[in-house]
């Protein structure tokens, strides 16, 4: 499974609503099943909007074209039926995660919270899902409130509270900058261990921090470079 392509990018273009320029032009590439992707570029490159392209969150007044394939679904960008497709498959943990946690509850309590719909009912939390047995390796104690937690067991559980709903895409933003070495590591290993034991995950990685990039990237690291050409801004993305 290492070799199948979990996710293709098709001559994909996009504008901003009122811009006078493409921000992305032609983007193709294609990206392996069940691996940690990292993608990296300065501030303005659009590693964040091409976050918002791969979650298929594209605002009425702007323009995209081209298509997303994730193993043998193909989705349409620019059309909204078929974008929906896509964001029931993608979903992101942002920067700022601790804005997911209930401090005040425990571990299990959070993931339970994480399996309410959107519009909940009174009512008990819902059962909640087993926990990986390879969680064990990062020392979390489930039942202390979660404000004692590490940062990296703290960034390890708003994933699994994303994973509480199927998913094929798991797009992180960030998620060791605000980590010392060793959550930053503890926060990496969890993601390889989580894909080892799930085989129809993919991860892909905002990420600055040059270190991580170089440790753990491998072949699976992608640049966002911004070229000025005829006064045009044209970006590429670079494995």
């Amino acid at each position: 499974m290492q070799g199948k392509n979990a996710l293709s990018l098709k001559n994909i273009s996009f504008k901003f609503a009122e811009a006078n320029q493409l921000f992305f032009n032609a983007v193709d590439l294609n990206f392996s099943h069940n691996r940690i992707h990292f993608i990296r570029g300065r501030n303005g490159s659009g590693k964040s909007t091409l976050f918002r392209i791969l979650r298929g969150d594209i605002e009425n007044n702007e323009y995209i074209t081209g298509k997303i394939i994730i193993n043998d679904t193909v989705i349409d960008l620019a059309d909204e039926t078929s974008r929906q497709k896509l964001r029931n498959r993608v979903r992101t943990v942002e920067q700022k995660f601790d804005y997911m946690l209930a401090n005040n509850f425990n571990f299990i309590e959070n993931l339970q919270l994480a399996q309410l719909p959107e519009f909940p009912h009174l009512g008990s939390l819902p059962k909640r899902k087993p926990i990986p047995p390879f969680i064990s390796h990062f020392g979390i104690d489930y039942t202390t409130e979660v404000a004692n937690l590490s940062g990296g067991q703290r960034q390890i559980l708003t994933i699994l509270m994303t994973l509480q709903k199927p998913l094929s895409i798991l797009l992180l933003d960030e998620p060791t900058a605000a980590l010392d070495d060793k959550n930053a590591d503890m926060v990496v290993n969890f993601l390889q261990e989580l894909l080892y034991n799930d085989p129809e995950l993919t991860v892909f990685i905002i990420c600055h921090d040059k270190e991580i990039v170089d440790k753990y990237a491998g072949n699976s690291f992608y640049e966002i470079e911004i070229q000025e050409n005829d006064s045009r801004i044209v970006r590429h993305i670079v494995k």
